[in-house]
């Protein structure tokens, strides 16, 4: 193994750890939204992720978390409110990091999948303006179009049971119809895990 993949070994390692971590955080968060502890430990694994990958040139996922990390530090600063589109797009953004994360850890690379909707709805949420919810629906929905006629499986994980109309992982977690919109009704404490996808606990 020389450095460069050294370099890497460890950052799957450190990134798992700290998504761990930021599961826990957002389950607290659910309680307490507008908790300025839990947003810095979110925005914190966010930054640390996007400086690394960036290090690495790993470009997609650099994209994804610096538009993550954009969104997390308007509500960190008290700039946005935690509306339910905020945390939906929080929470595709920790699907499609921890997919990537396991394309690299199989492959040495990231994987095929264009995350530029995603990237978009993020910056889009970034804005105050109190129509943003509804913009971000409409988008949404054109996006389901686009990729409802494709396999009906993700990234990683088991067939899916219906697409979201953003078209990534709670879909396939929470069954989501593909008619359906974004504003789906759980609770993060009550998401299933992907046993498919890697974990922290593993032998370093």
């Amino acid at each position: 193994m020389d450095e460069f993949d050294e370099i890497v070994r460890e950052f799957l390692l450190e990134s798992y750890e700290n998504l761990d971590q930021l599961d826990r955080d957002l389950v607290a968060l659910e309680q307490e939204p507008d908790a300025h502890p839990l947003l810095q430990s979110i925005f914190r694994t966010i930054h640390t992720i996007k400086g690394t990958s960036g290090f690495l040139a790993f470009a997609k996922l650099e994209a994804l978390t610096h538009a993550g990390e954009g969104l997390l530090a308007r509500l960190r600063d008290g700039g946005l409110r935690l509306t339910q589109a905020r945390t939906t797009a929080l929470l595709e953004l920790m699907d499609a990091v921890r997919g990537i994360l396991a394309s690299i850890e199989s492959t040495g690379a990231e994987d095929d999948r264009d995350y530029s909707d995603l990237v978009g709805v993020l910056k889009t949420l970034q804005e105050p303006t109190s129509d943003v919810d509804d913009t971000v629906v409409r988008a949404a929905d054109g996006m389901a179009g686009a990729r409802a006629g494709a396999a009906g499986t993700g990234p990683s994980g088991p067939p899916m049971t219906g697409l979201n109309p953003m078209g990534f992982g709670p879909a396939r977690l929470c069954g989501v119809p593909a008619t359906g919109r974004m504003y789906m009704s759980f609770s993060w404490a009550n998401r299933p895990k992907d046993s498919t996808l890697p974990s922290a606990n593993r032998t370093r």
